[in-house]
């Protein structure tokens, strides 16, 4: 296997977090996100969406978003199990994911693009300004949201940590720090985000073990 990423963005850190949680060797391909290279030419024959990290499989099939890759990798190694034991345990997971994606992340995201991010973006994709605020609206309501869930339980999916675990805290503490940070009165959140900042791998600064 092949893994196409830069490590200092953060749904390529999520995987990361995911590779070295089970102690899988995988070849690394750099791309350089921040000069563009991932939507130059070469990389898009790899990935047409132009988005990191993308793994290639043995057999030559492309696997992009964080999700996706996580899902693959329990299939071939499934411990430590983040997806989940029992089929109901899986579809909480899936189901949490997909939550999170279109309550908090997505616009976090979306809203960072059009806002502060805008500079960088804008060679990119298309920006529309006046989306930021709106989006960040949005953004909040989720998080208060995902806040009450975290009232009395140590992860997004229960007492178990999971791929949601891994790809939220590194995209969500991006952009509280460059775009939109959390409340105060978030007092779940906060406590969760401590946390993941306080395991060994998820809140490391840098990743040792899990690739090469």
């Amino acid at each position: 296997m092949r893994l196409f990423t830069d490590h200092i963005s953060p749904n390529p850190r999520a995987v990361d977090n995911i590779v070295a949680i089970k102690e899988l060797y995988i070849e690394v391909v750099p791309i350089d996100l921040m000069g563009g290279e991932n939507r130059g030419a070469d990389y898009l024959k790899v990935n047409p969406a132009g988005q990191l990290p993308a793994l290639e499989t043995d057999d030559g099939q492309i696997i992009a978003e964080v999700a996706a890759i996580a899902e693959y990798l329990e299939e071939i190694k499934p411990d430590p199990v983040l997806v989940g034991v029992t089929a109901a345990e899986r579809a909480h997971t899936r189901m949490r994911m997909r939550q999170c994606d279109y309550l908090v992340l997505g616009p976090m995201m979306m809203a960072y693009r059009n806002s502060e991010g805008a500079e960088f973006f804008k060679q990119r994709m298309l920006i529309q300004p006046e989306l930021g605020a709106p989006l960040k609206n949005v953004a909040a309501e989720g998080l208060a949201w995902l806040d009450g869930q975290l009232a009395e339980q140590s992860y997004i999916c229960g007492a178990r940590l999971t791929y949601v675990d891994c790809a939220f805290y590194p995209l969500a503490r991006f952009i509280a720090k460059v775009s939109q940070p959390f409340d105060p009165k978030w007092e779940n959140l906060a406590a969760y985000m401590d946390r993941l900042s306080a395991h060994e791998i998820i809140g490391a600064k840098k990743l040792g073990a899990g690739s090469k």
